[in-house]
């Protein structure tokens, strides 16, 4: 799958020369494993928005330019595998300060990339689905993307709306909640249905009604075929001695 020509260029945010945070321009496998960091944060007790998903090339130079960035194009934000995540304040504005150690902890545990983890420029907010090497790299840039499972697509799609709810109705708590309840569903199996065996009183009640019906064939009742039994036996006897007698 190339994610770039298929999904990125296909997208609205793919010639904005401002900031995009829009999560389904990135690489599925990526933008899932970017939401549920997202609800963690939040279990967490981390307050944190992401900040910065997809990068055009024409923002890109501008930051390289602003010294805020090391590389001036083909940054793995331009190919959807690259997003920043940042903290809120309490008007849930964008801050740089907050403990980028825990953040960055659940980032890895999700098999993330953490930009705090470079020695040669500490990008704290920076998380990439991949190994920041040039080989690795390189593979993306030629459209060699990791592959992504169908379930997976599903996945971020179904989490979409509600995550875009939390960011709408400015973080709230029951968005929150309603965003995490939804994630936890995607992994609910399903219980199966029980079938209840009838209680011996109805099944008495449904033989009753099946015997009153006209026209219902009926089995005998083992009392009333011995009976018969005997009956045919006296008759029988009878015949016989009367015929001796005759």
């Amino acid at each position: 799958m190339n994610w770039y020509e298929d999904g990125i260029k296909k997208h609205r945010q793919y010639q904005l020369a401002g900031l995009a945070s829009d999560i389904d321009i990135l690489h599925p496998q990526f933008a899932f494993n970017i939401l549920k960091l997202f609800i963690d944060a939040r279990k967490e007790g981390l307050k944190i928005c992401i900040f910065e998903t997809y990068r055009s090339q024409e923002r890109q130079l501008d930051l390289f330019n602003k010294g805020k960035t090391k590389l001036s194009k083909n940054g793995m934000h331009h190919f959807g595998i690259a997003t920043d995540i940042v903290f809120r304040n309490e008007k849930n504005h964008p801050i740089w300060q907050g403990d980028w150690a825990a953040l960055g902890k659940i980032g890895k545990e999700l098999g993330l990339y953490w930009g705090g983890d470079w020695e040669s420029f500490r990008d704290y907010p920076h998380f990439q689905l991949i190994p920041a090497t040039a080989s690795d790299q390189a593979k993306v840039i030629n459209g060699d993307y990791p592959q992504c499972d169908d379930k997976v697509k599903d996945y971020v799609q179904r989490l979409l709306p509600y995550y875009i709810a939390v960011i709408e109705n400015n973080y709230a708590d029951h968005k929150f909640d309603t965003l995490i309840q939804c994630y936890e569903n995607l992994f609910t199996t399903p219980k199966a249905e029980v079938i209840k065996e009838p209680e011996p009183e109805k099944v008495k009640i449904a033989v009753k009604t099946a015997e009153e019906k006209p026209g219902t064939e009926t089995i005998a009742k083992p009392r009333e075929t011995k009976i018969e039994g005997l009956i045919y036996l006296v008759i029988n006897f009878l015949n016989k001695w009367l015929k001796r007698k005759q």
